[in-house]
């Protein structure tokens, strides 16, 4: 039962639509969590458990969703992050952080870095001061 819902759920969460709400990713991983305990061995947990992180991940560089989604599909992540440090080793667990970091710093950037190129070519197309301008037309 859980499989089936888990793969209902990835799906809503690869492709967001206008009426879903964030809560889709909040239930997508509780149920991944949930399915992650039902399992018989090691391996099929953490099988499960990498997959709600690289369907997390895939959906935060889909420049095609809506950027809160891609956001909070990140913030998701960082939450499992400990349960990545658990599955894998020290330096394996540092290059996986690495790499969404970096996925992230490319694909979400910062707010404000996202405002100043607008507001930086504002201030190029500004119309200079009427006092300006009667000194230099006299």
């Amino acid at each position: 039962m859980y499989l089936y819902q888990l793969d209902c759920y990835e799906r809503a969460v690869r492709t967001q639509c206008a009426h879903q709400q964030i809560g889709v990713i909040n239930c997508y991983v509780n149920l991944g969590m949930q399915a992650a305990k039902t399992c018989k061995t090691a391996a099929e947990a953490k099988k499960t458990y990498f997959r709600i992180i690289n369907t997390l991940e895939e959906t935060m560089c889909d420049p095609l969703l809506s950027q809160q989604w891609r956001r909070h599909c990140l913030r998701m992540i960082k939450r499992l992050t400990p349960i990545i440090f658990e599955l894998v080793g020290t330096k394996q667990y540092k290059q996986i952080v690495t790499n969404i970091n970096t996925l992230a710093a490319y694909f979400l950037p910062p707010k404000k870095q996202q405002a100043a190129p607008n507001s930086g070519s504002a201030k190029k197309m500004k119309p200079a001061p009427l006092d300006q301008v009667w000194s230099i037309k006299k």
